[in-house]
Formats: C-alpha cells, sequence, structure tokens
C-alpha cells in the first residue's frame, strides 16, 4: 500500500514538473527556481514515507538536485533532435528527470530497509525534522544565490567550463577530497554527540568551507605539480564557489554511501540475532524433546529392572553428558568439532543402546579437522535426522558415515527411507543452514541420489 502512495507521489510531482516546465517556458518566466522547490518536497516527501532519517533527506536533497540538473540537461539536448518546440522539449525533459529521481531515490532506499511490509515511523517534531526544515532552507537559499552568482557576467559558460576542467584535472585534490570527506563521515557516525544541534551545523560548515577553499587554493597554484603565481584573488573565489558545490556534493554522496553501508550492517546483524534466536529455541526444544525423553527413560527402567546397575549407571552419566553440552554451548555460537564429536558419541552410545543392531556410525576426521569449528548440535542433528527418517534393523542396517579433511565435514547415510513416513519441514535442516550463512555466508552442501543422502558442512 505504501508503495502505491509513494508511487502516486511521484507521478504527481512528474506532472507537476512538466505543467510548471510548459507554462514558465511558453510565458518566458524562469523556471529553475520553482522546479528546485517542487524536487525539494518531493525528496523530502519520499524520504519521510520511507521513514529515513534527517541527515540523509537531506544529503539526497543535494544530490538530487545536482543530478538532476545534469540530467536534464543532457535530457532536453537528446529530445532536441526529435521534437523542435522549447517548451514541449523542456517539459518531456523535466518530467522524465522527475520520474527517473524519484524511482532512483525509492530503489535506492530499498538496498538497506526492510522493504515496504515494514510499518512507517510516525512523524512527529523532533529536532531532527527542525534539522531537515534548516537544511531544506539553507540548500534553497543556496540555489538561489548560485542562480544569480552563475548568471553575472564573471560565470560566462566558458569560464564555468574552464574552471570546472581545471578543478576535474587535478586528480589529486579530488582524491584527497574523497578521502578528507569519508574520514570525516566515518568520525562523526562512530563518536555519540555530545554537543547541541546548533554546534553540529556549525562544524559541518566550518568543514565544508575549509576543505572547499583548501582544495580551490590548490587547484588555483596547480600544486603539487607546479606553483602558478599569477593565480588572483577573484579566481580564487571564482573556484572557491565552484568547489563549494563539488565539495557539498561529495560530502552528500559519501554520507548517502555510508548510511546505506551502516543500515545493512545493522539490518544483517538483526537477522542473525534472530535467525540465532530461532536455532536457540529449537535446541530448546530438543533438550526437552518428550520422544527422546521418555525413549531414554524407557530404556533406563528397562536396565534398572534387569539389574544392569553398571550399564544404567553409565548411560545416566551420558545422558547427563548430553544435557550438559547443551547447556554449556547454548550462548555459543561456534564450538570445536573435537567437542562436537564427543557429544555425538555420548549420543551415539544412547542411540545403541535403543538400537543394538541395524545402526552404526562410522567416523574418519583428521586431527587438523578436529581442532575447527562447527555449530554446535549441529553434527548430532544430522544424525538425528538420519535416524527419524530411515528404518533401522538388522536386516536392513542404517549406516551414518561422518568424515572430515580440509574444509567440510560431511555427514552421510544410506537410504532405507519409512513407509509410512510424512513429507520431512526440513526445519533443522534449514535452521542449520541460515546458522552457517549467517555466521561465514557459506551455504552448506546437500546432495540426495537414490541409495545416499549427504550434508557436508564448512569448517570455521
Amino acid at each position: 500500500m505504501r508503495l502505491l502512495k509513494v508511487s502516486g507521489t511521484i507521478h504527481l510531482f512528474a506532472f507537476l514538473h512538466a505543467a510548471v516546465a510548459f507554462l514558465c517556458r511558453t510565458a518566458g518566466i524562469n523556471d529553475e527556481l520553482v522546479l528546485t522547490l517542487l524536487t525539494i518536497v518531493l525528496i523530502v516527501l519520499i524520504c519521510l514515507k520511507r521513514g529515513l532519517n534527517a541527515e540523509f533527506t537531506a544529503a539526497s536533497v543535494i544530490v538530487v538536485n545536482v543530478v538532476g540538473y545534469l540530467l536534464g540537461t543532457g535530457g532536453a539536448q537528446l529530445i532536441e533532435t526529435v521534437l523542435h518546440s522549447p517548451p514541449a522539449v523542456h517539459a518531456l525533459s523535466t518530467f522524465v528527470t522527475t520520474e527517473l529521481l524519484g524511482w532512483g531515490v525509492v530503489w535506492f532506499t530499498r538496498l538497506f530497509r526492510r522493504g515496504d511490509e515494514a510499518p512507517a515511523q510516525p512523524t512527529v517534531w523532533t529536532p531532527r525534522i527542525g534539522l531537515l526544515l534548516l537544511a531544506v532552507g539553507v540548500i534553497f537559499a543556496l540555489r538561489l544565490a548560485y542562480a544569480e552568482i552563475f548568471s553575472s557576467p564573471s560565470f560566462s559558460a566558458d569560464r564555468l567550463y574552464r574552471i570546472a576542467d581545471l578543478l576535474a584535472s587535478n586528480s589529486v585534490v579530488l582524491i584527497i577530497l574523497l578521502c578528507v570527506n569519508i574520514i570525516y563521515v566515518r568520525h562523526t557516525h562512530r563518536r555519540e554527540t555530545r554537543h547541541g544541534l546548533i554546534a553540529e551545523i556549525a562544524a559541518f560548515l566550518l568543514f565544508v568551507l575549509c576543505t572547499s577553499a583548501c582544495a580551490a587554493l590548490v587547484t588555483g597554484l596547480h600544486l603539487p605539480f607546479a606553483v602558478d603565481r599569477s593565480f588572483t584573488a577573484r579566481e580564487f573565489l571564482q573556484l572557491w564557489i565552484v568547489t563549494l558545490l563539488v565539495e557539498a556534493t561529495l560530502y552528500s554522496v559519501v554520507f548517502i554511501i555510508n548510511y546505506a553501508m551502516v543500515a545493512r550492517a545493522v539490518l544483517r546483524a538483526e537477522r542473525g540475532k534472530a535467525h540465532q534466536a530461532q536455532f536457540r529455541y529449537m535446541k530448546l526444544k530438543q533438550q526437552v524433546n518428550p520422544h527422546f525423553l521418555f525413549n531414554s527413560l524407557n530404556i533406563l527402567d528397562c536396565l534398572v529392572c534387569e539389574q544392569r546397575t553398571e550399564q544404567a549407571s553409565a548411560y545416566i552419566h551420558k545422558l547427563a553428558g548430553m544435557y550438559r553440552y547443551m547447556l554449556q554451548n547454548e550462548e555459543k555460537t561456534l564450538v570445536r568439532l573435537r567437542e562436537e564429536m564427543a557429544f555425538v558419541g555420548m549420543y551415539v552410545d544412547l542411540l545403541q543402546v535403543r538400537f543394538p543392531e541395524g545402526f552404526r556410525v562410522e567416523t574418519d576426521i583428521s586431527d587438523e579437522a578436529m581442532n575447527r569449528h562447527v555449530v554446535p548440535c549441529s553434527v548430532q542433528l544430522l544424525i538425528e535426522n538420519a535416524i527419524k527418517h530411515n528404518t533401522v534393523g538388522a536386516d536392513r542396517p542404517l549406516v551414518i558415515r561422518i568424515a572430515a579433511a580440509g574444509e567440510a565435514v560431511t555427514v552421510s547415510n544410506n537410504l532405507r527411507m519409512k513407509v509410512s513416513e510424512p513429507p520431512s519441514t526440513r526445519v533443522g535442516l534449514n535452521y542449520i543452514r541460515q546458522q552457517y550463512l549467517d555466521l561465514s555466508g557459506i551455504q552448506i552442501g546437500v546432495r540426495c541420489t537414490n541409495t545416499e543422502y549427504r550434508i557436508t558442512l564448512p569448517l570455521l
């Protein structure tokens, strides 16, 4: 539903842009400031609907206005080859540019948001909303100032081209400018804000003014390759104005990219925590599995009734050792394969009391692999699944093989599927798969043939 509202907003503003451009050009009125105001309002509305913060919105407004100017100019030149009516050319170019910019912002925000199903946060008046309004006001004021400055005789098209070419040709300055902006954005993001809003704005303005001034000075003097002593104060002022615009745009792009990276990292961490909680819940259910407890207590009762006290004592100790392992590793994300295999050994011993014939486990694990890590209970869960979905009997023995070498441990078994077995939900396997994806980004391997079922877990 929210996507429909956003799309309606984009289409509405695209038509408004086209109508204003057509009417203003027909009447001979300059439409730049009106179109800029409409673009700012469009981006603010999209960002508010997407639940984005004030800083991201302000940076988006700057980038969108710069990109919109370039797209609109280039698009108009392209459309002129087909249409020959200046008002129609400008209106169509403005319409297409607005659509591209609006959907570009929506697409970019999708990279680091949960999706359209996430409920939007209610908009309330906070200091950050005040910062947004202040930023929009400053941007609009700068747009007015630049419109007046660039329309003056000192900034002819040729002069602007020479200044832009001079700045673009100094790759050292551009690289340093980019690095300084990255450092500043990362530093301000990591440190806690201990000062007021006015101090933050003042620090930002000081940073932008100083970096752009230094970049303009170094560029005008042709440093570090040479020293141009004929560089005048007027040329410095002109170059500084252009560099200031470049610096504001560059800072906004760096801020948006950093915001997206941080948001995606936070989202991945939150998903990892959710998957870890689900996996722990599954292990908790496994600990109190009524079928396992019922079978274990029945076996223990039989051993006691038959006065096989030594076997009963060993059975109790192994059962207690299993629960001790699960409790000790409840909060851990990884354990050594050596510890997991000791746990598997106790589990297999309990199963062999229940199935004295027709079931065996074969292992082939190198010493090096024993010191690698796996997800707790992952190997045991695979053995449990093999027992659950296959028949166990002397006439049809079930053989489970555990082999580890190199970068993976493999658990395989011959297929002896139960006749009345319901379809598998694969919940346990999916949980294991998700744990490995969250921890290492590596998929587990699953292979099923007519005679064998094989699972490969990465060794971490």
